[in-house]
């Protein structure tokens, strides 16, 4: 049991970190609004947590939560991350900008980590060898 807490936790840090990191390639280099690292950071915290779908889509949830907040701090903070790609409108465009990425971060991170919690148990279990679970009395 505290095997699968920390293996969750790591899930959650590292897709956290893919997250991020996916997320300032694709702002720096190519300076277009994070699209596809949420998605991807989901997909390996949902690989690394992959007892099952559903425990991959709430490590990415959480990652994503994570993310959001980070991305937030930084918009807010006016530092590079986002600011090279989001052009400076009003201030309400900032708040505006701020729920977006909640949303934004948290549902596709979601989506992407049920696909990698299923991918992690394919991995795990080829060919539909899944454990038997013992029921609780």
């Amino acid at each position: 049991m505290e095997q699968e807490k920390i293996q969750f936790t790591v899930a959650i840090i590292i897709g956290f970190v893919v997250m991020i990191l996916f997320g300032i390639i694709t702002v720096n280099i190519m300076q277009l609004i994070p699209i596809f690292g949420p998605f991807v950071g989901g997909i390996v915290a949902g690989i690394i947590a992959g007892k099952n779908f559903l425990n991959g889509a709430k490590a990415a949830l959480i990652a994503g939560l994570l993310g959001a907040v980070a991305v937030s701090v930084d918009f807010i903070a006016n530092t590079s991350y986002v600011t090279m790609a989001v052009p400076q409108y009003f201030q309400i465009f900032g708040v505006f900008f701020l729920v977006i990425s909640l949303f934004y971060f948290s549902i596709l991170a979601f989506l992407g980590g049920a696909l990698g919690g299923a991918l992690g148990v394919m991995i795990r279990h080829p060919a539909g060898n899944l454990p038997v679970q013992e029921k609780k009395a």
